[in-house]
This record gives structure tokens, C-alpha cells and sequence, in this order.
């Protein structure tokens, strides 16, 4: 796996970059053979609800007629437990230009399929949950639009938070291992953990709100916690200091991501510490300006019985 760098990148543009990425419109085409199992037919029709106005699940019969799909369709699946029809019309839609997959309760009715490419794959299982994770992996593979299918179908935000998280890591443990000036590396590690943060809360439907402010600040403590157990593990083995850094970055950041998702499982309701710092920042307004009005310079006179006045 390469170490993607260019994440250091786009940690930069961070709420706005992630925001678009969410909002992306995806487009899935769902094209319903006649031997399709009903497991097969209930699988797909639970798991490919959008969750966004962005999201747009089409489905169709597979009949004889020839079929192409629109040309802004991003994936398309095909659900068939084996037919005559089956393999021609699978032909039809990969020449249309988008990646195919051809979903069913064994590979043996679909023995035209040998193995997957970046235009075709068969996913056959007949348990819910391994044909969901199979399925989310080898879209995840075939798009450049992860966090905008994660945000729309639930089914496939743990396995591009995976892919997030790993990539966070990677970099930082990279950044550990080469950025040598002391504290150097601090700053650019943050702000790719702060990067992550905002992708992570895209994927699952967290949106950028001022909420994510009190996690921000978590990860910036999290990265100075790390940093201090580094420190403290690189004086204990200095000849080695280089490889101890990458990873413990790497170590905590992907502990850190770990968290976040956990965080965002539960969907954790901020109202009520919105409510205390509300109620802080108010009396601290409060005591600034009795304050600033009590030392206030007191206005000079000309003479004393202006002052007696």
C-alpha cells in the first residue's frame, strides 16, 4: 500500500474540501434479474437507501431488451442467482462504461466471471452481513467518490473509515520517521488528524458543525499526549528514535481514529455542553465589562469643588 501523502494536502482545505466531497452526487443502477433470490432482493433494497438528496438508487427489470445504463451512473449491480439473459446483458452494461457487479447466492451462477477486474466483479454469498462488507470493499475500490457513497449508505462507513484511518496513520507515521527537527513534526501531524477528524464525521452524517470544535480539541490534546509518550520512548532507546516515532504516530493515530468512529457510532448529543459553554462564555462577558467599567480612568476636574460637586 502507498503512503498517501497528498492527504498532508487536503488536510489543509479541511471542512470545505470535506464538505464537498460529502455532497457529491452518486448515482447507482440496480438492474433486478428474474432468478434473483428475494435474500438478494431485500439485501439491496435495505442497505442502497440514500441518506442525502445527493444519493440516487435506480432500479430496473433485466428483461431481453437491450439495456444501457444513464451515463452519469457511477456503479452498477446486478442481482441474479443465474439465467440466459444473464451474461449478454452483463456485456451490455460494462461496454456502457461503469463498473459491474453482479451480485449472487453462489459463483456458480455466474461461472462467466473467472475473477474481478476494475470493470467487473461477482460478489456471491448468501450471509447478509459478508455480502454487505464484500459488496462496500469493491465499490470503495472502483470510485473516487468514498466519502460521498460512506455518507449516503450506511453499510459502507465502516470499511472507508477503515480506509481513512489507515491513510492518516501511513502519513503520520512517515512524518515520524522523517521530519528530524524536534517539534517539527507536531504541527503537521495534528493537522492531518484534524483532517481525519473531518472526514470521519462526513462519512458517518455528522456533518461540519461547531460541535466538531470540542472534538477538534480533543484530537490536539490526543496529539500532545502522544507526542510526550514519544519523547519519553525515544530517550529510552535513542539509537532507534527514528523508527519508535513513526510508530507511535502511527500507533496513535490510528488509536485516535478508532475513537472517533466509535464517537460517531453513538451520534453523542452536544446540547448539553453547548449549554455550559454558552452559559460560561456569558458570565465571563459579564465579569469582563463590570470589570472594565469599575476601572474605568474617573474623568479629571478643573478644581476641587467640582470634585466636592
Amino acid at each position: 500500500m502507498k503512503i498517501p501523502v497528498d492527504k498532508l494536502t487536503r488536510a489543509f482545505k479541511m471542512g470545505a474540501s470535506v464538505k464537498k466531497d460529502s455532497d457529491t452526487p452518486v448515482r447507482v443502477s440496480v438492474y433486478l434479474d428474474s432468478s434473483a433470490s428475494r435474500f438478494l432482493a431485500e439485501t439491496v433494497r435495505d442497505a442502497f437507501v440514500p441518506q442525502t438528496t445527493s444519493g440516487i438508487v435506480r432500479v430496473e427489470r433485466l428483461g431481453e431488451e437491450r439495456i444501457a445504463p444513464k451515463t452519469d451512473t457511477d456503479v452498477v449491480l446486478v442481482l441474479s442467482c443465474g439465467s440466459d439473459r444473464l451474461e449478454s446483458a452483463v456485456q451490455e452494461l460494462v461496454i456502457a462504461g461503469a463498473p459491474v457487479c453482479v451480485l449472487a447466492e453462489s459463483a456458480v451462477e455466474v461461472p462467466f466471471i473467472e475473477e474481478s477486474t476494475p470493470m467487473l466483479g461477482v460478489v456471491a454469498a448468501t450471509d447478509k452481513t459478508y455480502l454487505l462488507e464484500t459488496l462496500a470493499r469493491w465499490i470503495l475500490d472502483r470510485t473516487e467518490k468514498e466519502t460521498a457513497f460512506a455518507a449516503n449508505f450506511a453499510f459502507m462507513r465502516i470499511a472507508a473509515a477503515n480506509r481513512i484511518i489507515t491513510s492518516c496513520a501511513l502519513t503520520n507515521m512517515a512524518t515520524g520517521a522523517l521530519v528530524f527537527l524536534p517539534g517539527a513534526d507536531y504541527p503537521v501531524m495534528a493537522l492531518a488528524q484534524v483532517g481525519m477528524l473531518f472526514e470521519l464525521a462526513a462519512v458517518f452524517g455528522r456533518g461540519i458543525k461547531p460541535e466538531r470544535g470540542y472534538e477538534v480539541a480533543g484530537v490536539l490534546v490526543g496529539g500532545l499526549v502522544i507526542r510526550a509518550v514519544t519523547r519519553a520512548l525515544v530517550k529510552q532507546t535513542p539509537h532507534i528514535g527514528f523508527a519508535v516515532k513513526a510508530l507511535t504516530a502511527a500507533a496513535g493515530t490510528y488509536g485516535m481514529g478508532r475513537a472517533l468512529v466509535s464517537l460517531y457510532e453513538r451520534d453523542v448529543d452536544y446540547s448539553r455542553a453547548n449549554e455550559v459553554v454558552t452559559a460560561t462564555f456569558s458570565r465571563v462577558r459579564d465579569l469582563v465589562t463590570t470589570v472594565a467599567g469599575a476601572t474605568r480612568p474617573m474623568a479629571s476636574y478643573q478644581d476641587a469643588s467640582d470634585l466636592a460637586a
